[in-house]
Order: structure tokens, then C-alpha cells, then sequence
């Protein structure tokens, strides 16, 4: 998928991966939804937000603040 250039172009790509991901989380079970992440013993990464974000709930937070700043910023 090429980059969007224009804004109508950011504004239908954006809807358009929007709708995958709540269609992945609607095809979800509930236990899967209140699942925490694992990662694996081996699991060695040091970015903050492998520590911050452990479940579904914590993700989708995550990606309504990006929005929120953005939004009004």
C-alpha cells in the first residue's frame, strides 16, 4: 500500500486500517480480549512500551492518547 499524499488519502487509509483492527478485536473472544500478552522467557526488548502495554485494553488506550494529542494539537 503506497503512502497517502493528500489529506482525503490520509483520512480513507486511516478508516480503512481503523475497520481491520476492530475487526480483528470483534473476532475476538472475550477471554482472548482480557488476555495478558505473553511474550516468551526469551522475550528481550527494552522499549517502554513492552513494559506499559500488556493487554488489548492497554493498547487501544494507548492509541486513543495518540489520537487525542493529535487531534488537538
Amino acid at each position: 500500500m503506497s503512502r497517502a499524499t493528500t489529506k482525503p488519502d490520509l483520512i480513507n487509509a486511516a478508516n480503512e486500517r481503523f475497520a481491520v483492527i476492530w475487526d480483528l478485536i470483534a473476532s475476538m473472544t472475550e477471554d482472548e480480549r482480557q488476555a495478558a500478552f505473553d511474550f516468551g522467557k526469551n522475550f528481550n526488548q527494552k522499549e517502554a512500551h513492552w513494559e506499559r502495554d500488556k493487554n488489548l485494553r492497554d493498547v487501544l488506550i494507548h492509541l486513543y492518547e495518540w489520537h487525542q494529542l493529535l487531534l488537538n494539537w
